[in-house]
């Protein structure tokens, strides 16, 4: 058995869920936070029932909303398309509800992917880092967008519970489309261990990140290591209607020629997918305090890690989310990344990748910008909820 920690009871269990499938008003998830524990909080295929609008939550105790004049955000986006711009920061006071994302668009293929990291159950300020990425409704203009920021509850009130809502539950504006699911870190020590055995069928209660009885949380469905020299590390037929999302992570990546890019292409039935369909924009931070953005329009590649170095202890890891599974448009990739591409630059970045096209993925090729593989793990892993 194969796990996302080291084991099941001390990984990440799936406490909470909603799949929402037609215009619902709110979604509030209740008794469900434990105290000074972190959860993970993932929104995928989110759909307004109008177009241009915001997904809001509030933190919920046991008689209801938690102090709602204390909500702050911050953070910055960028988006793709005719006028994309990536070097865009926001602050905000909200009354009510704190946004998670606004703008996304409400036609049938557009959709967004969202994650927020917390600590709800504390007696302090409750903050969050949230990640997201979507389709927005304005056309080409505004076709891929990512969010990263942090949110705040300065109440020292202790929310057990989550509510969802667009635009404050305002003026008829609805989710029409949504899979939430709510995870929490574990902290609890296996009984199993002390007892110097291991009972499968004292596990299958449990839902977590990694693959347990059931095949529930994580499920490592493909992987490869480059070898020096390596061309390319492609997947073929690795997604399948098994799962609905997938996480890819790659480890100690590193380019054969110096201040490469890591880039990927799709492959569907037919093959290889190098048309000008991909569309994506970042945000990096370097640890000598400058920064770096970008977005690319039509592309015929997406990449998820930018400036790789391929001198001694230069490195480079990165984790996403995606759906290419899915029939709509676009094919939503989220993700994060870490690298070095000098002694004293090391780079942290966000961002998104979409591709615009309904197709079914199968599989997925890494390959540098420039030259070949010199070392580097990836693996993937099917969601199963």
């Amino acid at each position: 058995m194969q796990y996302m920690g080291k084991d099941p009871r001390e990984g990440a269990v799936l406490v909470a869920s909603s799949d929402i499938t037609s215009n619902t008003a709110s979604v509030s998830l209740t008794g469900i936070f434990d105290p000074e524990v972190m959860y993970f909080i993932h929104v995928m295929d989110f759909r307004p029932n109008n177009n241009q609008r915001s997904l809001q939550y509030r933190w919920l105790d046991d008689s209801g909303a938690i102090s709602i004049t204390n909500y702050h955000e911050g953070g910055r986006y960028g988006f793709s398309g005719g006028g994309g711009s990536t070097g865009n920061s926001y602050n905000a006071d909200r009354a009510a509800y704190v946004n998670l994302v606004g703008g996304v668009g409400n036609a049938s293929d557009e959709h967004g992917m969202f994650e927020l990291w917390c600590v709800p159950n504390t007696a302090n300020e409750k903050m969050a880092m949230m990640n997201g990425a979507f389709h927005s409704g304005d056309d080409e203009v505004y076709s891929s967008r990512f969010v990263v920021g942090s949110r705040l509850n300065t109440s020292a009130t202790r929310a057990t519970g989550i509510e969802f809502v667009v635009d404050s539950n305002s003026g008829g504006h609805q989710i029409n489309n949504a899979t939430i699911r709510v995870y929490k870190l574990g902290t609890a020590v296996n009984p199993l261990k002390s007892l110097g055995h291991r009972r499968e069928d004292n596990w299958v209660k449990s839902n977590y990140i990694g693959t347990s009885i059931k095949g529930q949380g994580w499920v490592k469905v493909a992987e490869m290591t480059a070898a020096d020299g390596d061309s390319a590390l492609d997947f073929e037929n690795c997604f399948t209607s098994s799962y609905k999302r997938y996480v890819i992570t790659g480890t100690d990546c590193v380019p054969a020629t110096d201040n490469s890019h890591l880039n990927f292409q799709y492959r569907d039935a037919s093959g290889l997918n190098s048309d000008v369909d991909y569309v994506s924009s970042w945000f990096g931070v370097y640890a000598n305090g400058s920064t770096s953005e970008g977005h690319a329009d039509d592309s015929t590649v997406g990449a998820v890690m930018y400036n790789t170095g391929s001198t001694s202890n230069e490195v480079g890891h990165f984790t996403c989310f995606l759906d290419p599974t899915t029939t709509n448009t676009p094919k939503i990739m989220m993700y994060r990344s870490i690298n070095q591409n000098n002694a004293t630059h090391t780079q942290y970045q966000t961002g998104n990748v979409n591709y615009n096209d309904a197709t079914v993925m199968t599989g997925i090729k890494w390959y540098w910008s420039s030259g070949n593989w010199e070392s580097g793990t990836i693996k993937i892993y099917g969601v199963n909820d």
